[in-house]
């Protein structure tokens, strides 16, 4: 049973390791250095734990030996630690089903995948103070990729949390302040921000569902010290999921991963909606703003959030270099690959033209 040691349950998110057969030492620096400064109560995995398909080949003991290394500092220390899925995962080779057995043969790991519906570890944590219910924490998988864009979270599994709500306050006469955790964002995150014009500085460029619009963080919405250095990845269809968290207002913050290079909060409709950055150093990610994300739970049925960055609480010299500086090169998605592209063929053409031309007039 999770329970309430003081006046907060403090909840560590860490978010996109995403790493392959070989754990990076400055991921384990940053985990090891949140769970020594903030001793949490539970940590949660938010998705993307690992990935590379050439990396594991379907093979459980690789795959087995990674997640083990990425939840040891969390073990050492005797945490309670819970996972969901994101859209890489499954690319090592063994099903999210298949790891999600090998989590629960972890010590510390907490969680059931619940049955009859659609996705993986879809379960949800009671949160107590003495005999008293104070929060109910919903894990929810927000599936994978599409043949263009990222999935939705499912119409069943919607139901399966407005049934879960009100069985909750059926039985105890009253709702429960409730957060949910899950790996890509809902669609109502882009009320936190601002369309502008292309050259507004700090602009990023929307895609897929959001093409050809550009979008800054609304300052009077987010967090003063948030960043969003790529656009929100949302899904390709508003199933509704937000919407059902508005209906009766128990739901107070919802918190994802997904796209590395964002981190910032703010409220819309009166839940607190969050990303996390990146936490894995061994894929694309915000440099030494890598972090986690920290949930605190009070028991007035309220939360406080915020981050911790790399540069923080580790520092600003990191153990392996050469990879950190090529990942920081690296496209964050194939939209950002071929636009990449697109703009130096055309930057060799151009360089090719004036050079015919200089050659024509002065040759």
């Amino acid at each position: 049973m999770l329970s309430f040691k003081n006046d907060t349950f403090k909840i560590i998110q860490i978010a996109d390791t995403q790493e392959g057969k070989k754990v990076s030492p400055d991921t384990l620096d940053l985990i090891n250095a949140a769970l020594e400064q903030e001793n949490p109560d539970l940590v949660v995995y938010s998705g993307d734990q690992i990935w590379g398909k050439t990396s594991f080949k379907g093979d459980k003991s690789k795959v087995t030996a990674v997640l083990d290394t990425l939840t040891k500092p969390v073990r050492d220390r005797k945490i309670p630690f819970t996972i969901c899925f994101g859209n890489h995962d499954r690319q090592v080779g063994l099903t999210n089903e298949e790891q999600f057995e090998i989590y629960k043969g972890f010590d510390y790991f907490i969680g059931e995948s619940t049955e009859g519906i659609d996705g993986v570890a879809n379960h949800v944590i009671e949160i107590k103070d003495g005999d008293e219910l104070k929060f109910l924490l919903y894990l929810i998988d927000s599936h994978s990729s599409l043949k263009i864009g990222y999935d939705c979270v499912h119409e069943n599994q919607i139901e399966w949390y407005r049934k879960t709500r009100d069985e909750y306050e059926q039985k105890y006469g009253r709702l429960i302040p409730s957060v949910v955790i899950q790996h890509i964002p809902v669609c109502e995150i882009f009320e936190l921000l601002t369309e502008v014009k292309k050259n507004t500085k700090g602009a990023v460029r929307g895609f897929r569902t959001h093409a050809n619009r550009f979008y800054i963080l609304n300052k009077d919405k987010v967090n003063q010290n948030g960043f969003m250095k790529e656009s929100p990845a949302d899904p390709q269809e508003n199933s509704g999921e937000f919407s059902a968290f508005k209906e009766k207002g128990e739901v107070i913050g919802v918190y994802f991963g997904h796209d590395h290079n964002n981190s910032f909060n703010g409220k819309v409709d009166g839940i607190d909606l969050g990303y996390t950055q990146g936490a894995g150093f061994h894929v694309y990610g915000p440099g030494k703003d890598r972090g986690v994300r920290i949930i605190e739970l009070k028991k007035n049925g309220t939360l406080d959030t915020y981050d911790l960055r790399f540069r923080d609480i580790v520092g600003n010299k990191v153990k392996e270099p050469f990879k950190y500086a090529m990942f920081q090169i690296m496209p964050t998605n194939m939209f950002d690959a071929v636009t990449r592209l697109i703009k130096f063929f055309v930057g060799v053409g151009i360089v090719a033209v004036i050079a015919l031309l200089l050659t024509f007039f002065l040759g």
